[in-house]
């Protein structure tokens, strides 16, 4: 079964904050996951506004988890926070979870990301890679892009105003082919 991509919508709130809060995502994704706060973080993307792409992962008619993209030099705040990992010039960034813990442990991660990015290079036929910070304690996580194809690029400390991204990361990059 191969993972599809749905837009993000507001009736996602809910399900949202209830992945976020699990004890498997929490660690990684520390953000506020009321549904006020998503509509203060995500509201403006679903509508359209703010260029970041928010889509549900769905496995057959399961949502499982989310993903996202965005392209790094619209958002210079994270551009200068990847700034000594490297150029990223034409990059794309991406961010996701799987959810649904019943679904984790099963080899999905690689095949989501794989998908995505596939579908990434689509969307954005002139980026040159897509690039990843992942925590360091987050073994599952940059397992799943090694997996991928993604090469790690990066050992140290990000400085970042965003607590998931902050501390000791590993940055992840797969190269256009």
């Amino acid at each position: 079964m191969e993972p599809r991509f749905r837009r993000l919508t507001r009736e996602d709130f809910a399900l949202l904050s209830d992945w976020f809060s699990r004890p498997h995502v929490e660690p990684w994704w520390c953000e506020p996951f009321d549904v006020g706060s998503l509509e203060k973080n995500y509201g403006l993307a679903v509508d359209g506004l703010d260029p970041t792409e928010l889509f549900i992962i769905e496995m057959g008619d399961n949502p499982i988890g989310f993903i996202q993209r965005y392209l790094i030099d619209e958002n210079p705040s994270w551009k200068s926070s990847l700034a000594p990992t490297g150029e990223h010039e034409r990059a794309v960034g991406i961010d996701y979870l799987i959810g649904d813990e019943n679904f984790t442990g099963m080899g999905l991660g690689p095949q989501i990301i794989d998908a995505f990015v596939g579908s990434t290079w689509q969307r954005y036929m002139g980026a040159s890679e897509i690039v990843v910070a992942v925590q360091q304690a987050n073994r599952r996580s940059w397992r799943a892009l090694e997996k991928a194809g993604f090469e790690r690029t990066w050992s140290g400390d990000l400085e970042s105003d965003d607590p998931s991204d902050a501390g000791p990361s590993f940055v992840y990059v797969r190269r256009s082919t």
